[in-house]
């Protein structure tokens, strides 16, 4: 069984980018990784008491707050060890990286997608495919997942909802090949199989109750802050060399759809990614 936990970054008002990812641990795995993750954080607030309760990364790194007593090397460090701890012995990376005027566009295109106009579902309903993509391939159960979202209490009915009804909107996202009448195909789910690696459906969680909602937290704005400094001026090239480091650490664990029949879904969701995200 496996445990994601899942946050995201980024608002219309911020700017034009929207990450949501998770961070996916096995389940015998899941006590060591939160109890190294805790341990790391109780050290660097034994070293800088006052600093702050809750890892919240933009303000951590911008050095908002109690968290200006860390000198901004130090926070640097630190944010890059999570990066390495959140992907060591296993650790996936699951999500989507959107531009709100691509959303926009590709929402007013005509491709029939049943979450409208609402970006954090349509984030969360893409997450939770890729999950069932790549864990419908686990045999024995091993694929079964917990989804924990650090909480939306207006958004969340409408993931729980998505998931639990499967729209068939969904199949191509996570459907694969297989033989039919002797012939390579693409497969159809039926109706009981969507989703059906997720258990039950999506839980909510205060990020300050969970150690590893803070850390999706600072895996999404890494992407973010990676993303739009992607086209800035030279004199960022500081702060971009950094965000290259970290998603370098974090890249090469981060799941992808692979092929896909070329549906209104995927046609969706690849015009709605922002242009350097891949998925």
């Amino acid at each position: 069984m496996k445990f994601i936990y899942v946050d995201e970054s980024g608002s219309k008002g911020e700017g034009d980018i929207f990450v949501m990812c998770g961070l996916m641990v096995d389940a015998y795995k899941l006590r060591k990784k939160t109890a190294d993750f805790d341990a790391m954080f109780a050290e660097l607030l034994a070293k800088h008491p006052g600093s702050g309760t809750e890892l919240k990364t933009k303000r951590f790194i911008e050095g908002k707050g109690g968290w200006s007593a860390i000198p901004a090397e130090e926070r640097k460090e630190f944010l890059t060890n999570v990066c390495r701890l959140a992907v060591a012995n296993g650790g996936k990376l699951f999500g989507i990286a959107l531009s709100f005027a691509s959303f926009d566009a590709a929402k007013e295109a005509g491709h029939g997608q049943p979450f409208g106009s609402n970006y954090w579902v349509a984030s969360s309903m893409f997450t939770g495919a890729l999950v069932q993509k790549k864990m419908q391939r686990e045999s024995n159960s091993k694929g079964l997942t917990v989804v924990i979202m650090d909480d939306n209490k207006v958004d969340m009915p409408k993931l729980s909802d998505g998931l639990y009804n499967g729209s068939e909107w969904y199949d191509p996202l996570y459907q694969v090949r297989g033989k039919k009448k002797g012939k390579t195909t693409w497969i159809d789910r039926k109706p009981k199989d969507r989703f059906d690696q997720i258990i039950n459906t999506a839980f909510a969680i205060k990020s300050d109750h969970s150690t590893l909602v803070q850390v999706a937290d600072v895996i999404c704005y890494a992407y973010r802050r990676h993303l739009e400094l992607k086209s800035r001026a030279e004199n960022y090239a500081g702060e971009q060399a950094f965000y290259n480091d970290l998603v370098g650490i974090l890249e090469p664990q981060r799941e992808k759809l692979g092929q896909t029949p070329t549906e209104a879904a995927v046609t969706f969701y690849r015009a709605a990614c922002h242009v350097d995200w891949a998925i």
